[in-house]
């Protein structure tokens, strides 16, 4: 004897393997967020030293003279203007590392600032970690006072 499935078993089939399916992918997210924690110039540095070889981290490049490239940077940021005036930071972490802080009035201008740093500086990995004005922060503003 032969059993057919109705629409009521196709679509109850759908539901459960679609909520096992959303409790899995949730379950593994935040295993994973309580694995992976906060991300950090550290944290950062360190698997970016995996991905590199040891020529390329050796090679002459921002670690040379950080205080050079944060200030070239800098000019080249206060040089254009969507980004001029803006409380922008500049850090040298080292290893190739350049690390952009501070807060933009919009999504645009955060990714021009991470564009500018990735201009001046190619043989540095940039870390973007401008805020936007209104999504990221509590009050804060993008143009200082």
């Amino acid at each position: 004897m032969r059993h057919h499935h109705g629409e009521n078993d196709d679509t109850l089939g759908i539901a459960l393997v679609g909520a096992l399916g959303f409790g899995a992918g949730l379950l593994v997210g935040l295993v994973g967020g309580s694995l992976l924690g906060d991300v950090d110039a550290n944290r950062v540095r360190s698997v970016v030293h995996r991905f590199r070889s040891d020529e390329e981290s050796s090679e002459d490049g921002p670690d040379e003279e950080p205080e050079r490239t944060e200030n070239d940077l800098l000019a080249m940021l206060e040089s254009n203007p969507a980004t001029r005036g803006l409380n922008l930071e500049v850090h040298s972490l080292g290893g190739g590392l350049i690390e952009i802080t501070g807060i933009a009035p919009d999504q645009r201008t955060r990714e021009l600032a991470g564009e500018l740093a990735r201009g001046v500086v190619r043989s540095a990995v940039v870390v973007n970690r401008v805020l936007v004005e209104g999504t990221d922060t509590n009050g804060e503003t993008a143009v200082s006072p």
